[in-house]
């Protein structure tokens, strides 16, 4: 998760923002062939953003398209694309220049998409609750999950993981019901009916960092209780469990455990019965993509499963384990426009008759992406979650979910819940938390108003992958 600094009315200055010794100045002889950054970019009206740590600059441009570029490093990212350098990026008396090939690089991007009408402004919304905050500081609140009761909706709940070390349960009105203090958790995500000992039982399944293991729990949504149900720990093969989503073929009925990498790697493991009342998992599928990825999402009716690569882009996959190693197409890229890294949470909204959306955290914009669920993902809009009358707005979100289905008087059309970087409370700043907020509010404020279908049960879902 990459969070930016304060964002500088002036770029680079160095008496504020870095001792003279610490400089690595370049002799003022070696600038032939370099421009100014900052001079271009005040005169072309783009954004800066100087990360100290990194010594790296964050370049937005009035069209979205941003651009990121590091002293002493040829590689650059420009427009959702990589690149390189035949010279390094300096820094020499507190101003960063950049070659000359960089900024005609970047003038070229900037002559794209300058009609007002292409300009991508994500419009506000506000949370109606948030969660109590994680008893852990620092980075620890992550990933949300919706665990419908269909027969009394306002008892539904919300799972999420802290990743200093558990499994939280919460109520709709984001009291904390459970903890479990069953390791680091990172991603989660649930499932219904899952055969079990002779019966249906609904799942959570997690990521554990501690043990580097797939954790499954058996869900009481009564309490909010959370039973261990796996035969024996499923220990993945990559180095770092990170990324987590089930997937439940309609076409065989059956459930898998999809599972992403600190690297990259992708492994599927089929749960099964094992006969005892226990879940056990096989290996049925693995691949790398080519850097870190952490957001997934499985779509039950059509048979897909989207990830998110952080720093480049959302892709779609085949669900099925015998679906290949490759991606069926790219969704979007993270340009700066529509999404900008880290691309983070994905989640689906299923609508009635297979339609609905596909929903990303662009965390670098602190933003939220949506895409149509159906065909190619056509892009559709972009919100925020601002700072409201009851709860603070949402910055470098990492997990979302959302679920369309009706609970109750205070949420009729479902909701869509986001984890908060910097939960903000009468001025001070407390443990990071979940905020919630109420779908109707999102479908309401888009400028084509979103689908509001109240009663498409995950229960219930409808094999749609032959379409």
């Amino acid at each position: 998760m990459k969070t930016w600094e304060t964002v500088l009315s002036t770029l680079l200055l160095a008496g504020a923002l870095l001792p003279a010794a610490t400089t690595n100045a370049a002799p003022a002889s070696g600038l032939n062939g370099y421009e100014p950054l900052r001079k271009h970019m005040e005169e072309i009206g783009a954004t800066i953003t100087w990360d100290s740590d990194d010594k790296s600059a964050l370049v937005k441009l009035k069209n979205g398209f941003a651009g990121t570029f590091t002293t002493g490093e040829k590689e650059y990212r420009l427009a959702g694309k990589a690149g390189e350098l035949a010279t390094e990026v300096k820094l020499v008396g507190g101003k960063m220049y950049i070659p000359s090939k960089l900024l005609q690089a970047i003038l070229a991007e900037n002559a794209k998409f300058t009609n007002s009408a292409d300009i991508i402004t994500p419009y506000p919304v506000t949370a109606q609750v948030e969660t109590a905050a994680v008893e852990d500081g620092e980075d620890a609140a992550d990933d949300p999950a919706i665990w419908l009761d269909s027969a009394n909706p306002a008892n539904s709940k919300i799972i999420a993981t802290n990743k200093g070390g558990g499994v939280l349960v919460y109520d709709l009105n984001g009291k904390e019901l459970q903890n479990y203090k069953v390791g680091k958790m990172n991603n989660i995500d649930i499932r219904y009916d899952f055969q079990l000992g002779g019966k249906k039982v609904d799942i959570v399944g997690a990521t554990n960092r501690s043990t580097n293991t797939i954790d499954i729990f058996a869900m009481d949504g009564a309490t909010g209780k959370l039973t261990d149900i796996a035969a024996q720990p499923i220990k993945a093969k990559m180095e770092e469990v990170y990324g987590f989503s089930f997937y439940h073929s309609l076409k065989s009925d059956k459930y898998y455990a999809l599972v992403l990498g600190k690297e990259g790697e992708f492994e599927q493991y089929e749960l099964a019965d094992n006969g005892n009342g226990k879940v056990s998992g096989k290996l049925v599928r693995e691949f790398k993509l080519a850097t870190q990825s952490e957001g997934m999402v499985a779509d039950d009716e059509y048979g897909k499963m989207y990830i998110a690569e952080e720093d480049y882009a959302i892709y779609k996959y085949d669900a099925e384990p015998d679906g290949g190693t490759k991606p069926l197409s790219t969704v979007d890229i993270a340009d700066g426009r529509r999404l900008q890294d880290d691309i983070e949470g994905l989640t689906l909204y299923y609508g009635a008759g297979g339609h609905g959306y596909l929903i990303a955290s662009s965390q670098g914009s602190d933003s939220y992406a949506i895409y149509d669920r159906e065909g190619n993902n056509a892009y559709l809009t972009s919100f925020k979650i601002a700072d409201g009358p009851l709860t603070d707005g949402t910055s470098v979100t990492d997990g979302i979910d959302v679920l369309g289905f009706g609970l109750g008087e205070q949420f009729p059309y479902g909701i869509f819940i986001a984890q908060d970087d910097s939960n903000i409370n009468n001025g001070k700043e407390l443990n990071q938390n979940f905020k919630v907020v109420a779908w109707d509010q999102i479908a309401k404020g888009a400028k084509t108003p979103l689908l509001m279908d109240n009663k498409v049960n995950p229960r219930e879902l409808v094999d749609r992958s032959a379409k």
